[in-house]
């Protein structure tokens, strides 16, 4: 039994001079944190917007299938879907880039407001 304990020893010995002590413990900040977890939120509104079916109708006709538009979202760099996440959120629901039409619906229910108000003051 000594024997056994004199190897077990030995073999300990031997494994922590040769191994490399390679594990290090240090703070992750919140900012990293925040920072993964918002490209991965990004990450998968954009594959989301992909995913629907105006926008693989929209892939289809300019030649491009749905599996493969998926796999370019996957290899897309974080800040590459930071931005395209962006423009998502940035565009009106339902509507094109046009960015006039909401000041005309502003006038018209303005002059509505203005004549109906006139209207009662008379």
């Amino acid at each position: 039994m000594k024997s056994f304990y004199k190897l077990l020893s030995s073999l300990l010995i031997l494994s922590m001079v040769l191994l490399p002590f390679s594990t290090q413990a240090a703070m992750i900040g919140t900012g990293d944190i925040v920072a993964s977890a918002n490209d991965q939120l990004n990450r998968s509104k954009v594959l989301d917007f992909a995913s629907r079916a105006d926008v693989q109708q929209r892939f289809e006709a300019l030649g491009l299938n749905s599996a493969t538009a998926q796999e370019r979202v996957n290899a897309m760099t974080p800040d590459e879907i930071n931005r395209i996440a962006g423009q998502i959120d940035s565009m009106p629901a339902g509507a094109s880039n046009d960015g006039w039409w909401w000041a005309v619906g502003v006038i018209v229910i303005g002059a509505i407001i203005w004549y109906v108000y006139r209207g009662n003051t008379r």
